[in-house]
């Protein structure tokens, strides 16, 4: 008897390529432009074939009370819930403080994360996610922000913290004692120049 093999399925890749064809190889250069959020919410929702009545999840400004262990770029966070979704759907990018509220501590890599983000943002109870962090971080807020680096360090070193994302904290403490220099100084000369710097001889700001 005749047996066909099965269909390798994965959606999350099959979107990553769909919205690739559509905004083109180099997701720095998407990701990283003005009005991101608008391209976000108008455009990349309706090719993942969101309802149009259940798109608005990332359409609130939360800026003034967003979590400061948010790393700086597009995507962060104001006061979420406590479920722990944001885990499971976003393992690169989303952790947890001490009562479990999510943040992201590392912008999206790829298409493929940026689709983890996402996702985490549309499960979240509370629509805590934004993406229009670039309307607001500055140079300026940028290096303050880094100058707390090691308070942040020792927060994310706490029990309460370590016991709520069971180990993972330490890819944010790795992050922050690798390449999250490299990659904030990038993000504020793009603050600076409104265009993404892909030429590694550019000089960057200073943190």
């Amino acid at each position: 008897m005749h047996q066909t093999k099965p269909i390798n399925i994965n959606p999350l890749k099959d979107k990553h390529f769909h919205i690739e064809m559509v905004f083109g190889k180099n997701f720095k250069s998407f990701l990283f432009k003005d009005d991101i959020d608008k391209i976000i919410k108008l455009e990349v929702l309706s090719l993942l074939e969101f309802p149009e009545k259940n798109r608005d999840f990332l359409d609130y400004d939360h800026w003034e009370k967003k979590h400061p262990f948010n790393f700086p770029g597009p995507f962060y966070t104001g006061e979420s819930d406590t479920c722990g979704t944001g885990e499971a759907e976003a393992p690169l990018n989303v952790l947890y403080d001490a009562y479990c509220c999510e943040y992201i501590f590392k912008q999206p890599e790829n298409y493929t994360e940026l689709l983890c983000v996402i996702d985490a943002a549309a499960v979240e109870v509370f629509d805590s996610y934004s993406c229009d962090g670039n309307a607001h971080w500055t140079i300026d807020l940028c290096k303050e922000w880094w100058k707390a680096k090691s308070y942040l360090i020792e927060q994310l070193n706490h029990p309460e913290v370590k016991k709520t994302n069971g180990g993972r904290e330490l890819l944010y403490i790795n992050y922050l004692n690798g390449e999250a220099a490299i990659d904030l100084r990038r993000y504020c000369y793009f603050l600076d120049t409104n265009c993404f710097p892909l030429d590694e001889n550019i000089t960057l700001p200073d943190l």
